[in-house]
């Protein structure tokens, strides 16, 4: 995928200033960002707020260099008119081979100019190393940053930890706990993107922190995983903080396709606020025991939280709303009250989706009373999700079926808390039409518990 759809930068983003931070790939993501921002209409300013050299200059198809402020606002325009992006630069540097970047707020005053919809900006130095820890003036982000993107080379995992491979190779010690030279570990590498003295360092407040793992060439395959393993470590970190990533997007910056995987927040929602009045008697159909002491409810809760790609957990009651929470008490899970459950499934999944916390990128939905779904569907489901970023991720069991659980992107949140009646998120799939992903599932559909018959023959 490419970086707008990765960033989830539409035709309605506006005012976009991304700054690129870290070390192993910001060149290249700068002038790749610029292509696809001057592709979607906007024109696009270039620059950075430290040093360029001067061979990458040429990677924009024009550059303004001119150590006046002033000079350099009446000359742009008109090269953004006539080539949609433009780098915008104060002029050479004291190093040999370098061009000075201007000033942050240089750069904010410019992003203010009418003819500017967009700015990039390298807003760090690396020294051409894969990993790199901010010193303390370090990095030098553009106070009207609304992006902020700290990117690491993954081709410096399983190297030691010295100046061969890393800028600041002190300072990245005292952050990682990792002794000079020692291997350079997955662990190590998400401490370092974690910490608020490291890749989460001088964001500006309000800006989206985003990390990029930049697989580079042949390394890509052998460090995919780690790269995941990296991506869920610091995904896990409190949200309380405004210092946390919204999401970790995983590529190659060089690539046709520079995302391959789009890693978020992701939330399970287990509905069980109906009544079940096909079943005779006031006991609601999540209490029907099941599996040796837990309840369909506490079942289909564990199955969620067995799934190593949900972050939390929520569980929607209703009809006898305490007795179902006391079924999953001591569970690491929101209980979510939904007083409107008579009036149908909509009800529980407008309280759901009015319950999700903003960092949720997207949520699966479950049924209380389908006790036959895996969890390995509920990660096949998040796996395809971050592969393309669809707005609805559906299961396709065998012989064509579709069925639940269901994955629905923040895109489509609204829509979920638009329904009414007696309708849960199904409803929406046809209104997606072919945007809706099908992953097929080698198992049998799984089938809602109705009657008294059905419990009796999914218990076997």
């Amino acid at each position: 995928m490419d970086l707008l759809t990765a960033l989830r930068i539409d035709s309605l983003s506006a005012n976009l200033c991304i700054a690129l931070v870290g070390a192993g790939g910001k060149s290249t993501l700068l002038f790749r960002l610029g292509s696809e921002l001057a592709a979607t209409g906007r024109q696009t300013l270039l620059s950075t707020t430290t040093k360029i050299w001067t061979h990458q200059m040429d990677q924009a198809p024009f550059a303004v260099i001119n150590t006046s402020e002033a000079l350099l606002a009446g000359k742009l325009p008109a090269a953004l008119r006539g080539h949609r992006q433009a780098l915008a630069l104060a002029g050479p540097s004291s190093e040999t081979g370098k061009m000075q970047g201007l000033s942050p707020e240089t750069v904010c005053r410019l992003a203010a100019l009418s003819d500017v919809h967009a700015v990039v900006v390298e807003a760090d130095g690396s020294r051409e190393r894969p990993l790199k820890a901010p010193a303390e003036h370090e990095p030098v982000i553009p106070s009207c940053a609304t992006h902020v993107i700290n990117v690491i080379g993954m081709g410096v995992l399983g190297k030691p930890l010295n100046s061969d491979w890393v800028h600041r190779p002190e300072r990245a010690a005292q952050l990682t706990g990792l002794r000079l030279d020692e291997p350079i570990t997955s662990e190590a590498l998400a401490r370092l993107a974690a910490q608020p003295a490291g890749g989460l360092k001088g964001h500006p407040p309000g800006a989206q922190s985003l990390l990029y793992l930049n697989l580079k060439g042949s390394d890509a395959p052998a460090t995919l995983d780690a790269a995941r393993q990296i991506a869920r470590a610091v995904l896990s970190q409190p949200t309380a903080s405004e210092q946390t990533y919204r999401a970790v997007l995983i590529g190659s910056a060089a690539a046709d396709q520079p995302v391959v995987e789009v890693h978020g927040r992701v939330a399970g929602v287990v509905l069980a606020a109906g009544r079940g009045s096909r079943l005779s008697g006031d006991l609601p159909k999540q209490l029907l025991p099941w599996d040796n002491g837990d309840t369909l409810v506490s079942y289909a809760v564990k199955t969620a939280l067995a799934s190593p790609l949900l972050h939390n957990v929520l569980v929607v009651t209703g009809y006898r709303r305490d007795d179902i929470a006391a079924a999953v008490a001591g569970k690491p899970v929101q209980i979510v009250a939904n007083p409107a459950w008579a009036s149908g499934q909509s009800g529980s999944v407008r309280a759901a989706v009015d319950s999700l916390a903003p960092e949720m990128t997207a949520a699966v939905f479950l049924l209380a009373d389908q006790p036959t779904v895996v969890t390995d569907t509920i990660d096949s489901l998040v796996e395809a999700h971050q592969r393309s970023l669809a707005p609805v991720v559906a299961p396709l069991y065998r012989g064509g079926r579709r069925g639940n659980p269901v994955l629905f992107d923040r895109a489509a949140f609204a829509k979920l808390a638009a329904l009414t009646g007696d309708v849960g998120g199904r409803a929406l799939l046809d209104s997606y039409g072919d945007r809706v992903q099908h992953i097929p599932i080698d198992q049998p559909q799984p089938q809602g518990i109705e009657t008294w018959d059905d419990y009796r023959q999914t218990m076997g």
